[in-house]
């Protein structure tokens, strides 16, 4: 029985923290990037207390696009990080990135520029954008805030870089129509209007992240688990959306696999595969019943860009269609379905 229990275990794939090259660029091996304290109180605070008081000040250079003269061509940028984003880019708008620390080598297009905290850049749609440029053999240290506008509102997230490691945190979805018809308002996409990045941020500043929190979908005994498995889970409920190794959160918690799908057999009766299906199926559930969301879109959102792998498992865990429960066919609330109660199935 263990040995099919570790096979379906390393079925599982999650993955970051892999140095790869893309383009002829080096990507920064990324790690993910949270704390105790709740992710979005530490955005809201950012952009209270650093971005709209430097839009109020300094608006007219925070938000213009680099120019094509620069300090370099983009020949001298060899590495750079990736940004995990969640949806199609068919739904994606325009970008906007916040300096909040350090410097930062930025490449957009075909040039370089060089930034220093607090300023802000904005990118349109379609423009090629490298935030953690490399220039001279260095990477500067820089902390950012930044903001995919998408049609159904945005995907914020921090992140932060040094010389060998990109850090990135969990990507909180808004659901925030408007700001897409903001950015339409904006002839000129060289120099945002001021008003317009105004509202942006402070709708973001008074918004709720959509998706699950970490505490709204965790066991009742997460107290009672063991440290390493709370570890586990802590990863797995901040970034289910992301693809994601077995080997990777062992790491994290410091065990081999075995030892961690032992824990989760033990404690939670499932495997860590079967563990990260039901929590996005969760976090879709919650998406399909609570939002006008195409059910392709949510797919995405919460780990699947193939729509016929999410609609088989959700399917699956649920015993109905997604399309059935946007349309409400004799389904119970979210509230009636948590992930105790869908693991324990």
């Amino acid at each position: 029985m263990w040995k099919g229990n570790r096979q379906r275990c390393q079925n599982i794939k999650v993955g970051t923290l892999k140095t790869a090259k893309i383009g002829g660029l080096s990507l920064l091996p990324t790690e993910l990037l949270f704390g105790s304290q709740d992710d979005w109180t530490k955005i809201v605070e950012a952009i209270e207390q650093v971005i709209l008081p430097q839009l109020e000040s300094n608006w007219v250079t925070l938000f213009a696009a680099p120019k094509t003269s620069s300090s370099g061509s983009l020949g001298e940028s060899i590495r750079a990080a990736y940004h995990h984003i969640s949806v199609p880019s068919k739904y994606v708008v325009a970008q906007i990135g916040f300096l909040l620390r350090g410097q930062a080598a930025i490449s957009v297009g075909e040039k370089i520029r060089i930034f220093k905290a607090p300023t802000g850049i904005f990118v349109a749609k379609g423009v090629p954008l490298n935030l953690h440029g490399e220039v001279n053999g260095q990477i500067p240290y820089s902390e950012w805030l930044i903001c995919t506008i998408t049609t159904f509102g945005a995907l914020v997230l921090q992140c932060r870089v040094t010389q060998k490691v990109h850090y990135e945190g969990k990507s909180h979805l808004i659901l925030q129509p408007v700001l897409a018809s903001l950015m339409e308002e904006s002839r000129d996409w060289t120099a945002v209007n001021k008003v317009i990045l105004r509202a942006i941020w402070g709708l973001l500043a008074r918004a709720n992240p959509a998706l699950p929190t970490f505490w709204e979908l965790l066991p009742p005994s997460f107290v009672e688990m063991p440290s390493i498995l709370r570890q586990a889970l802590q990863l797995l409920h901040h970034n289910y959306e992301r693809p994601l190794r077995l080997k990777d959160i062992a790491n994290w918690c410091h065990v081999n696999i075995a030892h961690l799908c032992r824990l989760f057999q033990q404690w939670i009766g499932v495997s860590p595969h079967a563990y990260l299906v039901k929590l996005r199926m969760s976090a879709a559930w919650k998406l399909l019943m609570e939002t006008s969301l195409p059910p392709s879109l949510i797919a995405s959102l919460v780990g699947y860009p193939k729509w016929s792998q999410f609609r088989l498992l959700f399917t699956k865990t649920f015993g109905v269609h997604p399309h059935q429960v946007r349309k409400g066919v004799s389904l119970k609330p979210y509230n009636g379905w948590n992930l105790t109660n869908i693991v324990s199935n």
